[in-house]
Order: C-alpha cells, then structure tokens, then sequence
C-alpha cells in the first residue's frame, strides 16, 4: 500500500510539473509575441528622428549654383520647391520646378529616416535623366545638419559615382543643400549647392 500511495503521489508531482512547464512555455511563447509586436509597431511609427523632416514643410525661393566639372564658371538658375509631410509623417515630399541649363526643370525628393537602419535616407528623381539617385547618413548632434554619401549612377563608366550631400538648416526660414563629387584626379569638388530661403 505505502509503495501505490508513494507511486501516486509521485505521478501527481510529476503531472503538475508538465502541466507548470507547459502553461511556462505557453505563456513565454504569448510574452515573446507581444513583445514582438511592441517592437514592430515601434520601429513602424514616426519617432525623434522625425522631426528633423518638419523643418522642410513650406514654400521655398532656391538659388542654384552648379559647377559640372572642377574649376568649370559656375552657372545660376532659380527654382521653387514645395515641401510637405506624406504617409503619417514618416516622409517628406519635396517637388521642385525651375530651370537647368536654360531648360524647364522638374525634381522630386523624399527624404526620411529608417528605424531599422538608424539612418536618414533621400530619394531623387528628375526629368533630365532617368536613373534614381539616392544617399543616407546621420544628422549631427544638433539636429541641423545631414550628411548623406551615396553611389550614384555614373555616365561617364560603368563604375558608379561616389557623391556626398550635406544639408544645413542655417536658421528656421533658410537651409543650404551642397552637393560633392568626385573629380577626374580622384578628388571631391562642390559640384552643386542650393541656398533655400522660406516664402513668406
């Protein structure tokens, strides 16, 4: 008899340990998928980042100062751009309308920044070509200045074309984007800049 009641007792400690371990596990595997989702919906939403994208919201007067090649006499034009917030303030959407080189000219950029990558990222496309231009980097401790490089699409070879920007918001109405690229003897050149002044 002391040898069945032993056995019993030892068949329910046993069974209470399978059914602890697993409610355990059940409840570790509904923690994890929680805690999964909590991640996803965080890296999904707009965050402190974000807000760097704000400060281009409005109506723009630019000034472009381009220098195709080193040393070549820089050339002027002026163009407008309309900046506004898209796809619940994770990008902005910036349309530019001016000239180049004496032609009609057409730009759109999108600028925002990758929870996942932990960078900023900006997209180009225009109407003077066809290939998409992109570049990513980090914002200074400041909040007021990207510096982006990129590998661009190059017309001249078949290698592609190393380039940096950097934009600096130089007060709340005025920013300057400044585009570098890699010369023939190997060295960067200011190929391009934008002085952007709010319409007011």
């Amino acid at each position: 008899m002391l040898g069945r009641a032993m056995f019993a007792t030892f068949a329910v400690l046993l069974l209470c340990i399978v059914i602890g371990s697993t409610a355990g596990a059940q409840q570790s595997a509904a923690d994890q998928k929680k805690a999964q989702e909590e991640m996803y919906l965080k890296l999904m939403a707009p965050g402190e980042h974000h807000v760097f994208l704000k400060n281009y919201i409005g109506d723009w007067q630019v000034e472009t100062t381009a220098m195709m090649t080193p040393g070549a006499a820089p050339e002027k034009s002026q163009s407008t751009e309309h900046a506004e917030m898209i796809m619940g303030g994770r990008f902005v959407m910036i349309r530019f309308t001016g000239t180049m080189m004496g032609q009609p000219f057409e730009g759109l950029q999108i600028i925002g920044y990758d929870n996942i990558g932990k960078k900023c990222q900006t997209f180009w496309i225009d109407n003077a070509g066809t290939s998409f231009y992109t570049t990513s980097g980090e914002l200074d401790k400041t909040g007021k200045t990207l510096d982006e490089k990129g590998q661009w699409p190059n017309p001249m070879g078949p290698a592609p074309m190393p380039v940096r920007a950097v934009t600096r918001f130089t007060g709340p109405d005025e920013y300057i984007y400044e585009l570098y690229m890699t010369g023939p003897d190997g060295k960067e050149f200011k190929a391009l800049e934008n002085k952007a002044v709010r319409k007011k």
